[in-house]
């Protein structure tokens, strides 16, 4: 899976600009034999052609990740941009702005007279090494690519979500043994991070019994969430709210699983009730350090142990209850 992810964190996605990601699943769905179907700009998923006589979990990630957009040119070659999605970064960071001949370098300054919440009070100024002719309202940057392995810990930004979008676009070529019995539709979203515009579409346009929604957390030392012991479960938060039974199901699962609390952030998982479902959505999460950051960090065992965690859970959601 890090051959995957490290080609999907070198692809330049902010909220509503998702095309490099949604073109490079299409192609791997594709090459997979599997049937695809996009939705507009808002949404992509992807199953084999043969359907078998049973339930159908769909397994959704979100292709965006925060990043910004231009919204004054400045005469000086400068220009004030602001965050597509929480960004979490107080100090100068470098980007790159998203151009029809390739990436260019930008650096993020910090501005002179800038609180410690800086990021978000203010308009930002980015800064570039070289000209950039035809610079315009509305471009976009993100941050620079980074790519680091030590000791069992992966930094690069942009882990949320590419990390789901690299299981999603291996599932079929190298999990769906995992669940043999089972239709698996494998789909990603636009515009988790500002809206939620994507999941609310793909929601109302592809049926399923039970839905597992990819994306990262929080290292969390008070909830005792660590990187390495294990993808984790949100059982509370703007998204959703699972029931206590449904919460001691899931941990007999058979495999490690970490546990959330939050009454803020969210996911996906949202608009799966909010369009009219009823069937379960668990958000099933990569726990990460540095979240939204130019250095964001998993531990590579976490990245391993996600395709079985997520057959786990699945045939537990199936599984019949008295």
């Amino acid at each position: 899976m890090l051959d995957t992810l490290k080609r999907y964190c070198s692809l330049h996605a902010t909220p509503g600009d998702e095309a490099e990601v949604f073109d490079a699943l299409l192609r791997d769905w594709k090459a997979q034999g599997l049937d695809t179907r996009a939705f507009g700009s808002l949404a992509v998923c992807a199953c084999p052609g043969e359907r078998k006589k049973s339930d159908t979990l769909l397994l959704v990630a979100h292709a965006d990740s925060p990043g910004f957009t231009v919204q004054t040119v400045h005469p000086d070659g400068e220009a004030t941009v602001i965050p597509l999605g929480g960004i979490r970064r107080r100090n100068p960071a470098d980007l790159v702005l998203k151009t029809a001949d390739g990436p260019r370098p930008a650096r993020l300054e910090r501005p002179p007279a800038a609180s410690a919440r800086w990021l978000g009070e203010l308009p930002l100024r980015v800064t570039f090494p070289e000209p950039c002719p035809g610079l315009r309202q509305g471009d976009r940057l993100c941050w620079a690519p980074v790519w680091e392995e030590r000791d069992g810990l992966l930094a690069t930004p942009f882990l949320d979500n590419r990390a789901g979008c690299a299981l999603v676009a291996d599932w079929h070529a190298r999990f769906a043994g995992l669940l043999p019995g089972f239709n698996v539709v494998v789909a990603a979203t636009a515009m988790e991070e500002v809206n939620g515009f994507g999941a609310a579409v793909l929601a109302r346009q592809v049926g399923a019994d039970a839905v597992i929604v990819l994306d990262a957390t929080y290292e969390n030392t008070a909830q005792g969430i660590a990187l390495g012991r294990g993808p984790v479960v949100t059982l509370s938060d703007a998204a959703c709210i699972l029931s206590p039974t449904l919460r001691d199901r899931l941990l007999a699962c058979g495999v490690p699983l970490q546990t959330e609390v939050y009454n803020f952030s969210g996911t996906d998982a949202r608009a799966f009730p909010q369009s009219g479902g009823v069937m379960p959505v668990i958000p099933l999460l990569l726990p990460t350090r540095g979240n939204h950051s130019p250095r964001e960090t998993c531990a590579v065992a976490d990245l391993e142990a996600w395709p079985t965690a997520v057959a786990a859970v699945a045939r537990t959601l199936f599984e019949p209850t008295l």
